[in-house]
């Protein structure tokens, strides 16, 4: 199951059927790394990551190989099943100017996010938060788009937490 691996996206080839031999191709000429795994399957090559960031590299290099050939769905939240479901909760670092820190504390609430911990130093600070992952998709985009590029963040697995709304991915 690779539960250390949260976040999955699933890459296909437009121009064929057999989706396991792509996949297993991929695999074979890409491999696994300690950020990411290659699983090929009859609906195409699942990629599962620690994070979202991840997930870019095999991506990218699949986009170089098969160009417009290539069909990336969008990344889903690998959740835990069992008698009760349980959701990846993540331990998420952000390092950002000061000058940014409402609009990043605006968009993390927006979230639905509140800050473990904040540490502020003169013109710099960091922000520490712990939140499920379903809630944290796409969140560099936005950190980048608000910040101008300039904000660190890191985002890795802290532990499977129960599920006590609606999931924000499949079960796994």
């Amino acid at each position: 199951m690779r539960p250390e691996m949260p976040i999955e996206q699933l890459v296909r080839r437009t121009d064929t059927r057999f989706q396991l031999g792509f996949g297993a191709h991929a695999r074979e000429r890409i491999g696994d790394r300690e950020e990411f795994a290659l699983q090929p399957s009859s609906a195409g090559l699942l990629i599962l990551g620690r994070n979202e960031e991840s997930l870019l590299p095999p991506v990218n290099l699949l986009r170089e190989l098969h160009g417009p050939n290539l069909e990336v769905r969008p990344p889903r939240v690998r959740l835990l099943g069992g008698v009760q479901v349980k959701e990846p909760i993540m331990q998420v670092r952000i390092a950002l100017q000061a000058r940014f820190l409402d609009a990043v504390a605006r968009v993390m609430l927006a979230r639905g996010v509140v800050p473990c911990e904040e540490y502020a130093r003169g013109r710099h600070c960091v922000l520490r938060y712990e939140a499920p992952l379903a809630d944290l998709l796409g969140l560099g985009g936005e950190l980048a788009q608000i910040t101008a590029g300039t904000a660190k963040y890191w985002i890795a697995l802290s532990h499977y937490g129960f599920v006590t709304r609606p999931p924000g991915g499949d079960a796994a």
